[in-house]
């Protein structure tokens, strides 16, 4: 029987969803064991072998930031649409708000060692000092953790201009309260800290009453 050999886009296809499939039984794994995680956890449940994925992965660091830095550029492709959309200032600013907390409450559900660091900082909820704690663990002459931290900043960068814009519209059209802008933004933001608080410490409570949008908004109408 003879055998076709695969053309090198065949070739391209099986390495990529191999790639995926590495990927995802990875986040599975940090969900549920955190930084504990191996390599070795990761091939198990990828059904491969540990120097297969060191053939894709220098390292796990390496596998969680792809994961992580997936999560942040989707969230930052939002938000670019959202900008773009004909909707008013109000209606804008509850989609980032809902997007906001869904980011939160996916790196509780997908990312352990997110929630691991967010309780080393004694549950504060501060993203920023989340993230600063996961990049203490993470290689500091590892490029991609590099990348991601400035991916990481630029989403927070973002987040902020884009309220704070909306905001400001949104009181020109008369949808919002005149108090000053940076005050009503850190309400916004201190709300979302306090819920992510909520969400490590009181999951069910904080599912329950999910997803909060409706509540924050309101803080904002005159």
């Amino acid at each position: 029987m003879i055998t076709i050999p695969r053309t090198e886009e065949e070739n391209k296809r099986v390495r990529e969803a191999q790639r995926i499939s590495i990927l995802e039984a990875a986040k599975n794994i940090f969900a549920r064991k955190g930084w504990s995680t191996t390599i070795t956890d990761i091939a198990s449940a990828a059904s491969v072998s540990p120097g297969l994925i060191y053939h894709y992965f220098v390292n796990k660091e390496a596998i969680f930031c792809e994961l992580l830095g997936q999560t942040i550029q989707s969230d930052l492709d939002i938000f670019q649409q959202l900008m773009q959309s004909g909707d008013t200032a109000a209606q804008r600013l509850e989609m980032l708000i809902s997007s906001m907390l869904k980011f939160r409450q996916d790196q509780i559900k997908q990312f352990g060692i997110t929630v691991q660091a967010a309780k080393e900082t004694s549950s504060s909820g501060n993203e920023l000092e989340i993230m600063r704690r996961i990049f203490k663990n993470l290689k500091n002459n590892d490029s991609k953790a590099k990348d991601l931290q400035e991916l990481m900043m630029k989403r927070v960068q973002t987040v902020h201009e884009i309220v704070l814009q909306l905001i400001v519209e949104g009181q020109k059209n008369g949808e919002f309260a005149s108090d000053p802008p940076p005050k009503l933004a850190l309400m916004i933001f201190q709300s979302i800290q306090g819920l992510t608080t909520l969400a490590l410490d009181k999951p069910e409570e904080y599912e329950q009453h999910y997803p909060y949008t409706d509540i924050i908004m309101r803080m904002l109408y005159s």
